[in-house]
């Protein structure tokens, strides 16, 4: 059901707008929802065949707000070595992309034992958000076609999704900090290069307000009740060329994640910054570079990474 729903939706749309654009733009894409989801489908899976060599340096700044917006302090500085892995679940054959980070440092110094677990310090070991998109995944939204934009000379189609289950909610508490993990419980935007399948932006928003409890041990030194009223997030990809040999990726330049909370003691506002930077390719055959950032050669020395450079 709702396959027919996503293709009657897609060509109902996609005429409207190929008619108003077409003129414009001089030639007409053929194109409609199915399609483009096919294409970001397949473009996603070689990106991250491909990116499995690559190790980028992300530097993170956490912040926090009073309702008001004045700044709660200093903000906080991290930098970590980042890669991404390529997996299939061994329970159902899903495949799976996992990001790995490596605390390199904490505002200029070496890391000391806790400062992972700092509240808003990115985790170890995340998922790639672009691995919803992947197509045995695709099924799990509901997909629409909204409008075509011109971005950067290039036709992109901009598509809304919600997921089709809602998920449940798991919060955990560790000393002060809540970690707050809502599946299926988010709308989102992604921008689509039509020709291409290649993803430039992806936003995501809460689908509306979620309340939990402070545990009963928790209770006596806070008020009990705590509501999550946003959680926005917001990602920029840009084109990577690699050279000897070349090679153009897509690869995240930013993230922007705001929360706002109400209750609880909480300070009400929260904001992270990641920016990712000098990407290193690693061009021979075999695992080089570990989940800690290590080497892993077998024995065979370490090449030089390749250099990259950001296109205008």
């Amino acid at each position: 059901m709702n396959a027919v729903r996503r293709s009657l939706l897609g060509a109902v749309v996609c005429g409207l707008l190929l008619t108003a654009h077409g003129s414009v733009l001089g030639q007409e894409t053929a194109f409609d929802l199915e399609t483009t989801l096919a294409r970001l489908g397949a473009q996603l899976e070689r990106r991250y065949q491909q990116t499995q060599r690559i190790v980028s340096t992300e530097m993170v700044w956490v912040r926090s707000f009073t309702r008001e917006m004045r700044s709660n302090g200093s903000a906080r500085r991290l930098e970590f070595e980042r890669r991404v892995e390529w997996g299939t679940s061994e329970e159902n054959g899903v495949p799976s992309v996992t990001v790995f980070r490596d605390l390199r440092s904490v505002n200029g110094r070496e890391p000391k034992q806790g400062d992972e677990d700092a509240c808003l310090t990115p985790a170890a070991t995340t998922e790639d958000p672009l691995s919803a998109f992947l197509p045995v995944r695709q099924v799990e939204f509901d997909f629409s076609l909204r409008e075509l934009e011109q971005i950067d000379s290039r036709l992109v189609a901009r598509l809304e999704y919600v997921p089709v289950v809602e998920g449940s909610a798991d919060v955990t508490w560790d000393e002060d900090c809540v970690s707050i993990s809502l599946s299926g419980r988010s709308r989102g935007e992604v921008w689509v290069d039509v020709e291409s399948g290649d993803v430039l932006r992806l936003d995501e928003h809460l689908t509306g307000q979620f309340d939990f409890r402070v545990p009963d041990e928790r209770a006596l030194t806070r008020p009990r009740q705590i509501t999550l009223e946003r959680d926005d997030r917001s990602i920029r990809y840009e084109r990577v060329t690699f050279e000897n040999p070349v090679e153009t990726l897509m690869l995240p330049r930013s993230i922007e994640r705001s929360w706002v909370l109400r209750g609880g003691g909480f300070v009400p506002r929260y904001y992270r910054r990641q920016q990712f930077s000098n990407h290193r390719r690693f061009v021979t055959d075999g695992r080089l570079v570990g989940v800690g950032g290590t080497a892993d050669d077998g024995g065979r020395r370490q090449p030089e990474p390749a250099p990259a450079r950001r296109e205008p």
